[in-house]
């Protein structure tokens, strides 16, 4: 048996050995690998990287705006009457978790308060503040509120859109 191994051995020698001498017989063509063509598609390669990110950096920079302009913050609604002008100033400590036109914010899990009839967001807000409807978001805010306060956000909040 011992044999047998050896004479399979050398038998797998001796063919390796003829074929790696007509190894040196191979045509070497380096016509594929060019390194000049390969370094000048680099180089443009890299160049349309940096026009890219010129790019991208350009569309991710805020526009500078003069400290000459004046900038006027539009309303979503009119606020043709006194009670809205102050509802309007009292309504931007909703924005961070109502949105600006209500539309609520599922992250602070604030529901969609734009366009409710008046008297429900009334009620809504007076029963949180005399904690009858208890919500601890709302705690902190509606205790601070007058009545003529909830009066004048709830005519405010049924005007925004639904």
């Amino acid at each position: 048996m011992t044999r047998l191994v050896i004479f399979c051995l050398f038998l797998g020698g001796l063919t390796l050995v003829m074929n790696l001498s007509s190894y040196n017989d191979v045509k070497i063509d380096n016509k594929r690998f060019d390194i000049k063509k390969a370094q000048e598609g680099h180089a443009l390669h890299v160049k349309e990287l940096k026009e890219l990110a010129k790019m991208h950096l350009e569309a991710t920079t805020p526009k500078v705006i003069s400290d000459d302009v004046e900038i006027v913050e539009k309303t979503i609604i009119p606020l043709d009457t006194p009670q809205l002008v102050r509802a309007n100033k009292l309504y931007k400590q909703c924005i961070s978790c109502h949105g600006k036109s209500g539309e609520g914010k599922k992250a602070n899990k604030a529901p969609k308060i734009g366009g409710q009839m008046d008297w429900y967001v009334e009620k809504q807000l007076s029963d949180m503040k005399s904690k009858i409807r208890v919500n601890k978001n709302m705690a902190t805010v509606v205790s601070k509120l007058s009545v003529e306060d909830i009066k004048d956000l709830s005519v405010f909040i049924s005007k925004l859109p639904w």
